[in-house]
């Protein structure tokens, strides 16, 4: 029995050994795993000057983190403020087509608006007739043809002579061809 015994006696510590062993590697891997040294004090010098480190870094991300802040409140208000005004144009385009939709849906009324037309040219066709024929080819020369048709077609036809006679040829032309189509 004592042979027995004492191989139980082995066992044991050939296992625990090992078993221990095994423990403490694992313990020594994790740490090194971590970042941590083994045996590490509270109260280490490195640990302290970590921790400056850690609160200046610290510090610096609130600073960076306000800085942060206060951009997105001002773009957040930027952006309520470009909304408002999308809604403002909004509001002005349907005001504005609303309103072109009303003028398409009333009717112009031409005689009105053809009325005050023919009394300013006759004045005006007057004021040339008085004129002597050259004096009002120098001031027909320098308007546009269309313009000069509505004043002279309402002149009598010797004054339109003499006064297209005194005129520049291609400017009396185009005259010409204008007072033949009306």
């Amino acid at each position: 029995m004592s042979e027995n015994k004492s191989s139980k006696q082995w066992i044991l510590p050939l296992l625990i050994i090992p078993l221990l062993l095994l423990l403490f590697t694992a313990y020594l891997v994790l740490n090194y795993a971590n970042g941590r040294p083994i045996f590490s004090l509270p109260f280490a010098s490195e640990e302290v000057t970590d921790s400056k480190v850690t609160s200046s870094k610290n510090s610096e991300i609130e600073q960076r983190l306000k800085l942060a802040n206060a951009e997105i409140k001002k773009l957040r208000a930027k952006t309520t403020d470009q909304a408002e005004l999308i809604q403002a144009k909004e509001q002005e385009v349907v005001r504005l087509i609303a309103e072109r939709d009303r003028l398409k849906n009333t009717p112009a009324t031409p005689a009105t608006a053809d009325k005050p037309a023919p009394k300013k040219t006759a004045d005006v066709t007057d004021v040339y007739a008085e004129m002597t024929p050259k004096d009002a080819a120098n001031i027909f020369n320098e308007l546009s043809p269309t313009e000069v048709v509505t004043i002279i077609k309402e002149i009598d036809a010797e004054q339109q002579a003499a006064i297209m006679a005194k005129m520049d040829p291609k400017k009396a032309a185009a005259l010409t061809q204008l007072l033949a189509v009306q």
